[in-house]
């Protein structure tokens, strides 16, 4: 079995038409959890991980999330996917960066968090899901949500989405470049990412539930209320306050600068609560470091759509077209009807930001934060734990009675066009790729105690796998492209193609000394050879023993005198030297080889039997 396609899905549901373009759109990944009994703990699954952790910050903004995350809490059931929430306690031992030391930490609350960060991810298309959403419709609390997040940053991991969330910039502007980890003012490709190509971690919130009683807002529209679901895209850089950025509690219209080109479907309202946040400085403790020139503004284009009590007790169907480019778009829907769009003029036209082109994993969670449905609590209420009456203080009456409480996924399903090159699997595609980043910071997407971000998957049988083989065996359709080996340093980093290059060079140059030295070796002996064959040609009576004795000696071993030579009495033998001599008609020769008393001896102690021996 190859894709991502699971084979639970209907044939019939393996194709979808765009209602934004009318094309015809395929299949491309699903997972229907027909199979009760999966579980999602890292390296149960081969499409998801659960993850086990607090979701605090721990920085001086945060500290507001009141739920610690259990993969054990993420099971299916009954034919869908089940996130539990409860309001069981927690303990675990966690650094604490203001102490500087582990300590004993707690929640009071458990929920999961699902997610297919660096294992399935996606650029564009259809993505569609059926849920049933936790708790009760007019109680708030609770914080069910599907949402996608660009690969470059791991939810809840801090460290990997500081400077990177929710950066959708692809223009080189000094005065940003230093709030962009990866920005377009780069000229080297580190990490395999590419030059000159700004990058982020993005966000594309498809459903964000805001339970609560049904009295009337203010500044809404179309008489919105309570239950509704919060469509927002959250991207950097944002609109600064000195260009008259709206606040929360106004509206645009009230002279305020904000985006063009957003459209509303029925029963929706633009979200006057929420229009971003501000990244500032950090402080000297905290986990992560941020400066002032690292500091920046995020915008939130968000809308809000009406829900009711119906959403909370059965299932409906959420979808959003999403089309990435200069030309792109967002396009929210439920239940199949329209309810918010975003177009990419109206983007580029602030601050050019643009509609995401990262790769995106999909998250599946219930959050639990005092920021998020609870009321404004009353002075010295600051503990939450429903097991404690005096510590309900903050809560909504009648809130830890919806506990435990379950959010329902029918199915997860995303289609995409195959002739529209911009929409991508894969979490490490060619133009955008993500791999030999994560790599490299491999710390900032896991725990400290983890070895692993992603631990291997468990397998258990040719089709499926999983620990009770419940899984379908997902794997990409298409190889890896970037299997080339990579440098074993990180600095200086040199680009795989110049590597290749250089390499070459120094190979042809060593080739090129290599023939010349051979050369010259060559041209040298067929000189010398050609001297000697002077002497000879000239002289007939001189051989080649004449030429050098010593050489003579060495390379043979017979006692007879060669021809025209008689021995040398050693008595007489103080050097041998040979001079030049007059052939018979006067010509000089070139000078003999010169024999000292060091290469007789030697010679003489080599070749023991041997006797010098000197022309006639």
């Amino acid at each position: 079995m190859t894709g991502w396609v699971d084979p639970d899905t209907p044939s019939h549901l393996k194709t979808i038409e765009s209602y934004t373009d009318g094309k015809q759109y395929d299949i491309v990944m699903s997972d229907e959890f027909n199979r009760d009994g999966r579980t999602f703990k890292n390296g149960d699954d081969p499409m998801w991980t659960g993850i086990d952790r607090s979701d605090d910050d721990q920085t001086a903004n945060g500290r507001k999330s009141l739920q610690f995350y259990n993969s054990s809490y993420i099971h299916t059931k009954d034919g869908n996917l089940v996130i539990r929430t409860t309001d069981e306690d927690t303990k675990w031992k966690g650094w604490n960066p203001y102490l500087k030391k582990y300590v004993t930490m707690s929640r009071h609350f458990r929920s999961g968090m699902l997610q297919s960060w660096n294992k399935f991810c996606f650029t564009g298309g259809i993505l569609e899901v059926r849920v049933q959403f936790p708790g009760k419709s007019d109680i708030g609390g609770l914080w069910p949500a599907v949402w996608l997040l660009g690969n470059l940053g791991r939810a809840t991991f801090e460290a990997s989405t500081n400077l990177m969330w929710p950066w959708s910039f692809d223009k080189c502007d000094p005065s940003l470049q230093h709030a962009q980890e990866v920005s377009a003012c780069d000229v080297t490709s580190h990490f395999g990412l590419l030059p000159k190509q700004g990058r982020g971690a993005t966000e594309i919130d498809i459903i964000e539930v805001m339970p609560g009683p049904s009295t009337p807002l203010p500044l809404v529209r179309n008489n919105l209320r309570r239950p509704y679901n919060s469509m927002t895209l959250q991207l950097a850089p944002g609109i600064p306050a000195n260009k008259r950025r709206p606040q929360s509690g106004t509206l645009p219209e009230w002279g305020f600068n904000w985006y063009r080109n957003l459209t509303y479907g029925q029963n929706t309202s633009i979200n006057p609560f929420f229009y971003g946040t501000y990244l500032a400085p950090t402080k000297t403790a905290e986990p992560v470091s941020r400066s002032q020139k690292e500091s920046y503004q995020c915008d939130a284009i968000s809308s809000m759509a009406q829900l009711n009590e119906s959403h909370f007790e059965n299932m409906h169907v959420f979808r959003l077209e999403w089309q990435p480019g200069d030309d792109g778009y967002l396009r929210w829907y439920m239940d199949d009807e329209f309810r918010f769009g975003i177009d990419a003029a109206g983007l580029a036209e602030q601050q050019n930001a643009r509609i995401p082109n990262e790769p995106s994993y999909v998250i599946l969670n219930t959050a639990i934060s005092t920021s998020w449905g609870f009321p404004n609590p009353p002075p010295g209420c600051t503990e939450y734990d429903c097991k404690d009456p005096a510590k309900q203080c903050g809560m909504n009456p009648g809130w830890c009675k919806t506990l435990p409480a379950e959010f329902q996924i029918d199915y997860v399903r995303i289609y995409q066009h195959a002739a529209d090159p911009r929409q991508t699997i894969g979490c490490n595609p060619r133009e955008y790729p993500t791999k030999r980043f994560i790599k490299a910071h491999e710390s900032r997407y896991k725990a400290l105690e983890e070895t692993d971000a992603l631990l291997a998957v468990k397998t258990g049988g040719d089709d499926w796998q999983g620990p009770q083989c419940l899984v379908p065996t997902y794997q990409n359709p298409f190889p890896d492209w970037d299997v080339e080996p990579t440098i074993s340093w990180v600095s200086p980093y040199i680009p795989h193609f110049l590597a290749f290059w250089v390499s070459m060079c120094i190979v042809a140059m060593g080739t090129t000394l290599w023939f010349a030295w051979r050369w010259r070796q060559q041209k040298r002996g067929a000189h010398q050879q050609q001297q000697q064959q002077h002497v000879v040609d000239m002289d007939p009576s001189v051989t080649m023993a004449a030429m050098n004795p010593l050489a003579y000696l060495r390379s043979s071993s017979t006692t007879t005198p060669p021809s025209g030579y008689q021995p040398i009495p050693t008595t007489e033998m103080t050097s041998l030297r040979t001079a030049s001599a007059s052939d018979p008609s006067g010509q000089q020769h070139p000078p003999f080889h010169h024999t000292t008393h060091a290469e007789y001896n030697a010679a003489s102690t080599h070749h023991p039997k041997q006797t010098l021996y000197q022309a006639l």
